[in-house]
């Protein structure tokens, strides 16, 4: 399906070499279904995000914005890493 800037879905595609279209439903089960939500509820749900973000978040967001176009953002590949892996591990306990 896409969806054009104004939120409309415009048509629906299907990928033929996708699997899970080939896969037909077993005996007993339901079909998949999909939901799909509309843009103003999505665009209300970012505006109260970003109502709850500090003033001193929103200044280190811009200062990141303003390197990163002047080219002049600096990382630490190492430290970035391992925040990945942090925050992975606490979406997803292996235990």
């Amino acid at each position: 399906m896409r969806i054009n800037n104004s939120g409309g879905a415009t048509g629906i595609h299907k990928s033929s070499g996708s699997k899970a279209a080939s896969k037909k439903p077993a005996a007993g089960k339901s079909r998949d279904s999909v939901q799909v939500a509309d843009s103003a509820s999505l665009r209300e749900k970012a505006q109260i995000m970003l109502a709850d973000i500090s003033d001193v978040r929103m200044e280190r967001i811009e200062e990141i914005r303003d390197a990163l176009e002047k080219g002049t953002f600096k990382t630490d590949s190492r430290k970035v890493a391992t925040q990945i892996v942090a925050n992975a591990l606490a979406e997803h306990p292996w235990s």
